[in-house]
């Protein structure tokens, strides 16, 4: 916690940008900027972990980072942290049907890659950014304080203020938004949502199983929604099992025994028995998306602009380049002597990071859909599951797609920009 005379600096200053919510993507996000040389205060209500060793829990949420995302830990400084503590490199995906029983193999050799990504848990990736704040005596953070106001500038070259519940205020060029789905700051700004509610939750946590994982996740589709194993260390695995809403709580309530047959049931037995449940927890899948990423003197990033289904784990993959987006649209304004806040600046990232966020959030609908459609079940899917397998570079396409990005990808992304 900040000392009051630290409080008290920190109010009177004129800041370039206050980031509220200190998870991995706003982290992210203040990192980028601080290397930029832009003065930056993160608003967060409680730090993170930091002291990571091999006898630290496994989270029960993780991530399957792309090249993309390692490459902008890499370029933040966080990624030698995640090397130190838990990572594993995946090398293959497999999908199938519980009603065709075809197979759709992913394989990171078949594009000269040695993997397909790494999955790690979001507490460590969170953790690894913070680690990296100590490196910027122009990055602060403010913890436990709480804001209940938001005053956005009406003509560009203003100031935007952040009411604290304190009594006191925050007045900074430009707020960020990385405070979640429930976005507090996007309610504030008055930004609507398209929002589309799955009816569905996902259940998650680590189990080990009984057969090797083979550095692979294993995903298979089921009349309730999909079943997955995120490999990890040693026989240990990441779940996320889908299921319709209205069985979350039967999840929750099931005992270790009975939650590790259900698993083994669900994945069709592909690991053979679960021989140890960790700590589980649930949450409703609902995709929503900002009808506008900024305004003067105010963007959004990450879940508070977009939250999307989570069956491929892009989540935190998009919210990192929302990140590493926003650094380049407001580092080339400055150093063009530019006012970055301005909203035709702003504008930019909206249009950077907009309509890729809608294509992924389409594309894992569409796979919900091919996948549950009960008309499709019958006839579409026995017909071209069999074939797709055979579609080497239809395949070989998506693996690159999704490891290495869609699109010109944001100085962060690429090899060693910083």
């Amino acid at each position: 916690m900040n000392t009051q005379v630290e409080q008290a600096a920190i109010y009177q200053k004129i800041w370039d940008v206050v980031v509220v919510g200190g998870g991995m993507v706003g982290a992210a996000t203040a990192l980028g900027l601080a290397k930029n040389g832009f003065s930056v205060l993160l608003l967060e209500r409680q730090a993170p972990n930091l002291d990571w060793n091999e006898l630290t829990p496994m989270g029960i949420r993780v991530s399957a980072l792309t090249r993309a995302s390692e490459n902008i830990l890499r370029n933040l400084g966080g990624w030698d942290f995640i090397l130190q503590q838990r990572h594993h490199p995946f090398t293959a995906m497999r999908v199938w049907d519980e009603f065709t029983q075809a197979e759709v193999a992913f394989d990171a050799k078949e594009i000269g890659e040695a993997n397909l990504g790494y999955i790690v848990e979001n507490d460590l990736i969170q953790a690894a950014l913070w680690s990296e704040f100590k490196q910027y005596d122009n990055l602060s953070v403010l913890l436990g304080e709480r804001f209940d106001g938001l005053e956005l500038p009406e003509f560009a070259g203003e100031l935007t203020s952040l009411s604290m519940a304190n009594g006191a205020s925050l007045q900074t060029k430009l707020v960020i938004a990385a405070d979640g789905g429930r976005s507090q700051i996007r309610q504030m700004a008055n930004i609507g949502l398209n929002r589309q509610d799955y009816d569905q939750c996902a259940v998650v946590g680590t189990v080990k199983t009984e057969l090797s994982h083979e550095n692979c996740c294993w995903q298979r589709y089921t009349e309730n929604g999909p079943f997955a194993f995120l490999s990890m260390g040693a026989n240990y695995s990441s779940i996320a099992w889908y299921l319709p809403i209205e069985k979350q709580q039967w999840a929750l309530s099931l005992t270790d025994q009975e939650f590790a047959h259900e698993i083994a049931k669900a994945s069709d037995y592909r690991l053979g028995q679960i021989i140890e449940v960790g700590q589980r927890g649930a949450f409703p899948l609902i995709r929503q998306h900002a009808n506008h990423y900024v305004k003067n003197g105010l963007a959004l990033i990450g879940d508070a602009a977009h939250t999307i289904h989570p069956q491929a784990g892009q989540g935190v993959n998009l919210g990192l380049l929302d990140a590493a987006a926003m650094v380049d649209v407001l580092a080339n304004a400055k150093q063009a002597g530019k006012d970055f806040a301005k909203l035709s600046n702003l504008r930019k990232y909206e249009r950077w990071r907009r309509g890729d966020n809608a294509i992924v959030q389409l594309s894992m609908e569409w796979f919900a859909w091919f996948y549950q459609n009960q008309l499709v079940k019958n006839g579409v899917r026995q017909t071209v599951l069999p074939i797709a397998n055979q579609l080497k570079p239809a395949k070989n396409w998506l693996m690159e797609q999704a490891l290495n990005g869609r699109e010109a990808l944001p100085s962060l992304a690429q090899i060693y920009a910083i």
